[in-house]
Parts: structure tokens; C-alpha cells; sequence
């Protein structure tokens, strides 16, 4: 499943990228953080939160002067104690690979409307630890899900960094009977997008 993923991957930046020849397209990186709303109706029960932070980073590759492709990993990771004494924990690992486009809208000389979107491929991850037993991990089938999203971005007057805040919607559903539910939710970040060339 993960040569395949990435294979495809590869795939679509040859495909989408003009060439060098035709133009040296800029490579920006990005980095973000926020916060992560989960869908799974166990995670406020277990976790005593509704949310927790999630953060990532990323590169935008021009397709077109307002149309990207985007790839990112981010990293989602709550913990929680389940006895009154606090020595046994609950722990929860997700990691959200997302691939897909970015468009941009402007609406001021410098400031646009975001809509993202794509494909997810998502880890689940759970520990449980206890000094009377030894450390429990169960672990989700692999699976792609979705994602897609609306924001709003600033470009600074330089022209090589731009902010941006968004709501990005995951989708991730799990089967196996350990880990049943929706592993996906709702992330509100914020980030900036760094012009490296």
C-alpha cells in the first residue's frame, strides 16, 4: 500500500509540474499548527477534550500562477490517564498525509480565498500503558480517505512569505473492531508559506 502511495504520488508531481526547461517553478514550504476536533465519538470520553493541537509541515509545487499541488504530513497526538492513581495511560498516534490541490482566489491586491482538497492517507496508532502490565498497541487498518478545506491567505509585500489560516475537513473511517469509527474530524490552523526559490 505505501509503494503504490507513493508511487502514485511521483506520479502526479511528473505529470503536473511544467519542466525545468519550460520554467524553474518555485518550491515553497509550509509549515502549520492548530488545533484538531476529532470525529471519533470515544475521543472526549477517553481524552476529557474535545480537541487537541495538531501540527505539520508541507510543499506547494505551481501548477498554474493560483493552482498548486500540495503534499503534507501532520501529527495529531493526545494522551490521557485512565485510573484515579494517573499511572496508566491511553495514547493516541495519527498521522495525516495529505496530496491533493490547492486554489487561490484573489480578492485584494494581496489577499485570497483558499479551497483545498485531496486524498488522505491516514495512521491510526493507540497505546495503553500500566506498571502492572505490559505496554497494549493496536493499530488501524491502512486506508485512504479525504480531506478538503476553505481558508483565507495574506501575502506580505516581499512577495516571498504569505500566512494563511483554514478549516480542513478529514475523513477517515476504520472497520477493524478494536478501533471502529471515524478517525477523522476538523482541524482550524494557522500557517505561512515560505518562498524558498
Amino acid at each position: 500500500m505505501k509503494k503504490a502511495f507513493l508511487a502514485g504520488m511521483a506520479l502526479m508531481l511528473l505529470c503536473s509540474v511544467p519542466s525545468a526547461a519550460q520554467q524553474q517553478p518555485p518550491f515553497i514550504f509550509t509549515v502549520y499548527g492548530g488545533l484538531f476536533f476529532p470525529s471519533n465519538e470515544q475521543f472526549h470520553d477517553t481524552y476529557k477534550s474535545n480537541s487537541e493541537s495538531i501540527w505539520g509541515v508541507g510543499v506547494c509545487l505551481p501548477i498554474e500562477p493560483l493552482l498548486f499541488i500540495t503534499g503534507d504530513i501532520s501529527f495529531f497526538r493526545p494522551e490521557a490517564s485512565i485510573t484515579a492513581q494517573g499511572d496508566s495511560t491511553v495514547s493516541l498516534e495519527e498521522n495525516f498525509i495529505h496530496w491533493g490541490l490547492l486554489s487561490k482566489q484573489p480578492v485584494g491586491t494581496r489577499l485570497f480565498v483558499r479551497l483545498s482538497g485531496g486524498m488522505s492517507y491516514v495512521t491510526i496508532k493507540q497505546k495503553y500503558s500500566s506498571p502492572r502490565s505490559p505496554e497494549q498497541t493496536l493499530q488501524a487498518d491502512k486506508k485512504i480517505g479525504y480531506y478538503g478545506g476553505a481558508g483565507m491567505e495574506q501575502m506580505v509585500e516581499s512577495g516571498r512569505v504569505s500566512f494563511f489560516a483554514d478549516i480542513v475537513y478529514d475523513y477517515r473511517r476504520s472497520h477493524q473492531k478494536e478501533l471502529e469509527g471515524d478517525f477523522g474530524g476538523l482541524r482550524l490552523v494557522v500557517g505561512a508559506h515560505l518562498i524558498m526559490f
